[in-house]
């Protein structure tokens, strides 16, 4: 019996991905399908309820409170299932990040990349090991951890494994700030348009080469610019293929005039085909690998949906008005939208408030002219505060997935120098991102 839920839920999961990419193609021409598909997610809703851990539970019940105090009035029966066609993309997004990780999990290059990863000393590790987090993370997220753990040498001590862990950490969560592949993407994308989210995918580069850098000084025991080159050395297997995948999503989004989350919804899939093709041995065991994680994406599935839904609906009614949130009388300053929203999303983090819930609520307030911000800067200032916020809370998975998978206490993990090191990124992005927003706005 267990197994037959299981299954139910992963096929209505496809349901809604397939809706996904038919209203990408075809748009409202597909609504019925659409409409559908919203159902059958909110039946995979109800059948992954009882399974949920308490502290997706505890999320859920402050998104309830969120959304009671947000929302204003009764909500039509249109408006519920304009929100439903509204989340299919996300469920989409995750959908295909679980059957890209699965497939690069596969891929000869990846395990070069390992070999060389596992031969870096001691003191280029650090360094080493948050690059290559951070190139792995920007395509496959949470992915990366398991990719990066089995670099590790198994007779490693618990002061290595820990070291290790932090810098994959670091790597993998700030690649958020510049990433089209990660849900922050997606959500910020909505509030601020699409050609805003592509430049502040331009700032992102930026933000991420200096981080980079000073975390490269301050955690390597031996700096120096021929360590970055070893560093960087590791990641020759899978240079090309890393930019292959950007550009064929940067190029679907041009021909075809597509948002960068449609665009990798569609881009991917047929580069997984591509590998099909390639090694038609490993596709069984990719499908199954995908399979069992659909089956375990159901606490994210869940928060993200809700949040989105929530923020969809306030955004149509007069909720946020009616808080006295935004209007023509709450127009605020431009340094007060980009430190706050960093600092306030990490801070949040820290005592279990997702991102999801924090951001939406920043950007619905500050986006569209509700503070005196360039609206690419105000991606950014998200991006940052998405990435520190995961970095520092206990309660991520992507805190939980690398503390697992690196044998190390995520309390460790993620309320040591990580901490320290995620308030001064969303503090330091902010300011810098401040300077320059004088200068654009």
């Amino acid at each position: 019996m267990k197994g037959l839920i299981l299954s139910l839920r992963v096929c209505l999961l496809a349901i809604a991905w397939l809706a996904a990419i038919l209203q990408i193609i075809f748009g409202a021409e597909v609504m019925l399908f659409s409409n559908l598909a919203t159902i059958a997610l909110g039946l995979f809703f109800i059948l992954v309820l009882p399974t949920l851990k308490w502290d997706s539970l505890l999320i859920i019940a402050m998104l309830t409170i969120m959304g009671w105090v947000l929302v204003d009035g009764q909500i039509s029966l249109d408006l519920l299932f304009a929100s439903g066609r509204f989340i299919l993309i996300f469920v989409a997004l995750i959908a295909t990040m679980t059957l890209s990780k699965a497939t690069a999990a596969t891929m000869p290059s990846v395990r070069r990349t390992q070999d060389n990863l596992a031969r870096l000393s001691p003191e280029n590790s650090s360094s080493g090991l948050q690059i290559a987090g951070h190139v792995f993370g920007g395509i496959i997220n949470t992915g990366t951890f398991a990719i990066l753990s089995a670099a590790l040498p198994k007779n490693s001590d618990e002061y290595r494994r820990k070291l290790a862990a932090g810098a994959a950490l670091r790597g993998m969560v700030t690649s958020a700030v510049w990433s089209p592949f990660f849900v922050a993407f997606a959500v910020g994308e909505r509030f601020v348009g699409t050609a805003n989210a592509w430049l502040a995918m331009a700032f992102g580069l930026g933000t991420a080469s200096i981080f980079t850098l000073v975390c490269a000084y301050w955690f390597s025991a031996d700096f120096s610019l021929q360590t970055i080159r070893a560093s960087l050395a590791c990641l020759r297997p899978i240079a090309w293929r890393v930019v292959i995948v950007l550009a064929s999503v940067l190029s679907f989004a041009i021909c075809f005039n597509l948002t960068a989350l449609s665009a990798v919804v569609i881009a991917m899939p047929l580069l997984v085909l591509i590998q099909f093709m390639r090694y038609p041995q490993n596709m069984f065991r990719i499908l199954k690998t995908s399979r069992d994680g659909l089956a375990q994406t159901s606490d994210d599935l869940v928060i993200i949906s809700m949040a989105m839904v929530i923020g969809y609906i306030a955004i149509n009614t007069n909720g946020l008005e009616q808080l006295g949130l935004v209007g023509p009388h709450s127009m605020y300053p431009g340094w007060l939208a980009l430190i706050t929203t960093p600092v306030v999303m990490m801070l949040a983090s820290v005592v279990g408030i997702h991102p999801v819930i924090s951001s939406t609520v920043l950007l619905a307030i500050f986006s569209n002219g509700g503070a005196a911000v360039h609206p690419s800067l105000l991606m950014q200032s998200h991006l940052i505060g998405w990435g520190a916020g995961t970095m520092s809370s206990v309660a991520s998975l992507s805190v939980i997935t690398c503390a697992r998978l690196y044998q190390v206490r995520s309390t460790k993990l993620a309320l040591s120098h990580n901490l320290v090191t995620a308030f001064l990124f969303a503090l330091f992005g902010g300011i810098i991102l401040t300077l320059i927003n004088n200068v654009m706005y």
